[in-house]
């Protein structure tokens, strides 16, 4: 869960923490209420919003929480004895090789188990309320350039004037709703069903093709690269029983398109996998897709379809499904790797088994980790709310191979709170002890053992943004001020922290700006009460790691909120180009574009109105000298220098 996620969580707590639930609404006679309706099973797809996530807590509240004593762990939950055990104090220990199923019975038992642990505890009310899982693309320049040697002649070669979706992890490329290269943007319209291809070579934009998605499907986004454009998103299947029973399935997809002729888009391979999709890599040539399997047990174990996820219409073999370190268990993580050149053919499938689960891509391995915080799991396996277990998975070629797995205490903010680097795994985690919030750093080793750590930081604070480069780590707490953390990972047994700044405000994204400087964008806040004053920018000198300042800084008043601070693909960051882009929000949504000056600090290039009413994040992009404003179906062009308008097109 993340540091967003809680305060939402822990305000509709407060907000109801004294609502009595009416008789009607008690667990036990909405499922009365259920059986009467004869629905078999349910297959929802997964998505649910704020409102709902609400009315289930205040609904599971008191049939969960209080239930934290009994035999085997307090819900029927036991240990796996090949994968976790306790030691002589009690404490929940995990082994760091990964357990592999032996069959699909033994998945069932752990789904089952578990799940018929929750509906005892629930008043037998099934609490299965969506995937739980929170994917953040996902976003520096990819270099998934491999087939660039294919392209068309009138198109520009990666590098040579356009920019790029901004990256997690450099050479690891992401997809996104927005993409050119160099010659033709391609946008994700506003319904989700097409992509538009966008002929720039003129002043004057015009549609010079159009990809639709297939029927039942749904487009999330896409890469482009070379000669091929790959659609990932969902497809729908609603199977109505002779019973009347209802079955909404969901499945993650691949279509690959043949865009040669930019006017004839052609499809020429198609894909599917399991679950909802939610995010995906591309290295070295090979795809890597991601998607959330919400597993069900009521049909029993001959009703494979509804706990083993599937590949292309084939199960996935047991000996490929990875178990969590307890018999605890509601979804996977389905992941598959495709080879760009031969996109109707699967590499090779996993799929973890967890109970919630997010995901950080480094360059050569998976680090799927886990927060306990609101589990059941964590109340009586753990016997500790916050804790991350983190299983490792390499990937090379497109071969997938489960390596090792660990744990810390604590929770990750988000993806940039962990990261690889020399074989080591480097992680800022924030813990919510019993009386205080403090913070802590790990190292793991390539077993994910703790090697090295620094606990009891910033008491009463959390975490809101962090950034690692080579063997320094910096990290942002906030409560009344910012302090930026700077911590020295040379000796990977014994990190230190070696500079504190303490400024007014907090930076929810930290990005490098070319060399000793790092750039931070945030909002300001009053240093005595700590509320907002409005977005800000700042740029920090990091020259010197243990003294840190803050040089220059630029505040935007009359704008309270970025896109980019839960979407880092939102920005539009180059530092050869001298340029940082984003849209932010007051009475209207407007874009921003920057330059960094050492001596005289942010000037303000531009600031316009960005059109297009829709649901869908603004993307800014470069193509030569001109900027394409992106918003749902409007695009917007201008002349980089002066950011004169030179055209708009509906798509």
């Amino acid at each position: 869960m993340t540091r967003q996620e809680k305060e939402i969580l822990d305000k509709i707590n407060d907000a109801t923490k004294d609502i009595e639930v009416p008789e009607s609404l008690q667990p036990e006679n909405i499922q009365k209420l259920l059986e009467k309706k004869k629905v078999k099973r349910w297959k929802r797809s997964y998505t649910y919003g704020l409102a709902a996530a609400s009315v289930a807590l205040v609904l599971l509240a008191g049939a969960v929480v209080h239930s934290l004593s009994g035999s085997e762990n307090g819900l029927g939950i036991v240990t796996s004895g090949e994968s976790a055990r306790k030691n002589s104090k009690g404490e929940f220990r995990i082994n760091t090789e990964i357990a592999l199923a032996e069959d699909y019975d033994q998945v069932y038992e752990y789904l089952e188990s578990y799940n018929t642990a929750l509906r005892e505890e629930n008043g037998r009310y099934d609490a299965g309320f969506g995937d739980g899982a929170a994917w953040y693309g996902a976003v520096e320049k990819s270099s998934s350039t491999d087939s660039a040697a294919s392209m068309e002649s009138d198109r520009a070669m990666p590098g040579e004037g356009y920019s790029d979706t901004n990256v997690r992890t450099e050479g690891v490329g992401e997809a996104d709703i927005v993409k050119t290269d160099g010659t033709y943007l391609y946008a994700l319209k506003d319904n989700a069903m097409e992509i538009a291809i966008v002929d720039t070579r003129n002043e004057q934009m015009k549609i010079a093709g159009t990809i639709k998605a297939r029927e039942n499907t749904q487009i999330s986004e896409f890469y482009v690269d070379g000669n091929q454009l790959f659609v990932l998103g969902n497809t729908y299947d609603v199977i109505i029983d002779t019973d009347e029973t209802f079955y909404d399935t969901e499945k993650a997809y691949l279509d690959t398109y043949d865009i040669s002729d930019v006017c004839n888009p052609k499809l020429k391979a198609s894909l599917e996998q399991s679950g909802r999709y939610h995010s995906s890599r591309y290295v070295d040539g090979y795809l890597y897709i991601f998607s959330n399997f919400y597993a069900y047990t009521d049909g029993g174990k001959n009703d494979k379809v509804a706990y083993v996820p599937q590949v292309n219409g084939s199960f996935i073999a047991d000996q490929d499904i990875y178990l969590p370190p307890a018999k605890a268990a509601t979804q996977y993580l389905v992941v598959c790797s495709v080879k760009a050149d031969d996109p109707g053919k699967i590499v090779d499938q996993k799929a973890v088994l967890s109970e919630f689960s997010e995901c950080y891509v480094s360059g050569n391995n998976i680090y799927v980790y886990e927060n306990t915080r609101s589990s059941v799991l964590a109340r009586t396996v753990f016997e500790n709310v916050n804790q991350t277990m983190i299983r490792r998975i390499s990937y090379k070629d497109g071969v997938l191979t489960g390596e090792a797995q660990g744990k810390i205490n604590g929770y990750l903010n988000d993806s940039f709170s962990i990261d690889e680097y020399n074989g080591n795994l480097r992680i800022v985690a924030t813990i919510d002890g019993a009386t205080e919030t403090t913070n802590a750093v790990y190292v793991l080793n390539n077993k994910l053992e703790i090697i090295g750590q620094i606990t009891d930081l910033a008491e009463g604070e959390t975490i809101y943004s962090a950034r690692f480069m080579g063997d320094t780590g910096y990290f942002v707490t906030f409560r009344q001020t910012d302090p930026l953390f700077s911590v020295d990972l040379s000796d990977p047994e014994n990190p230190e922290i070696i500079g504190t700044l303490k400024i007014p405000g907090f930076s929810e994204y930290l990005h490098f700006y070319g060399d000793n400087l790092l750039l931070g964008i945030g909002m300001d806040a009053d240093e005595e009460s700590g509320t907002t004053n409005g977005m800000k920018i700042s740029m920090f000198d990091i020259s010197d790691p243990k003294d840190v300042k803050e040089i220059h800084k630029y505040t935007m008043k009359e704008s309270y909120y970025s896109d980019v601070f839960y979407d880092y693909r939102a920005v539009l960051i180059d530092y050869n180009k001298n340029m940082i882009g984003f849209s932010a929000y007051g009475n209207q949504e407007m874009y921003y574009i920057f330059q960094y000056d050492k001596t005289n600090g942010f000037n303000l290039e531009m600031q316009e109105e960005v059109n297009g009413n829709s649901w869908m994040t603004a993307r800014g992009i470069y193509i030569n000298d001109r900027l394409y404003i992106i918003k749902g179906n409007a695009i917007e062009s201008y002349q980089i220098g002066d950011y004169t308008k030179i055209d708009d097109l509906l798509i």
